[in-house]
């Protein structure tokens, strides 16, 4: 996994990774692909046509020992894509992270 900073002002991990998200009106998964991911936001690329004021959940396995994360994020921007194996690419913004191995181990007592 690679970070770097551009005019951001947290850092952004550049990697791909697969990841599920759901859309506005339903609790369906739909497979994706996350392209870097920061404290702020993301970039992800799917085959699901969102606008932008969605507001989604994405599941983000980390690469770290960190686990995974659902965040929830509001779509800022959305461009078709090229020569990609997604239809679509978005950038948006995290409103809420939840690590899900931290409530799993929670809610189990550890």
């Amino acid at each position: 996994m690679k970070s770097y900073l551009d005019r951001r002002g947290s850092e952004r991990f550049k990697y791909k990774r697969d990841v599920l998200h759901n859309t506005d009106s339903a609790d369906l998964f739909y497979s994706g692909e996350v392209c870097n991911y920061s404290t702020w936001g993301l970039y992800f690329e799917s085959n699901v046509d969102l606008l932008p004021g969605d507001k989604i959940s994405v599941l983000v396995g980390k690469q770290s020992a960190d686990g995974t994360d659902l965040v929830d994020v509001k779509i800022v921007w959305g461009k078709e894509l090229q020569g990609s194996s997604f239809g679509f690419g978005y950038g948006a913004t995290l409103q809420k992270r939840r690590n899900i191995d931290y409530i799993k181990n929670k809610l189990k007592g550890e």
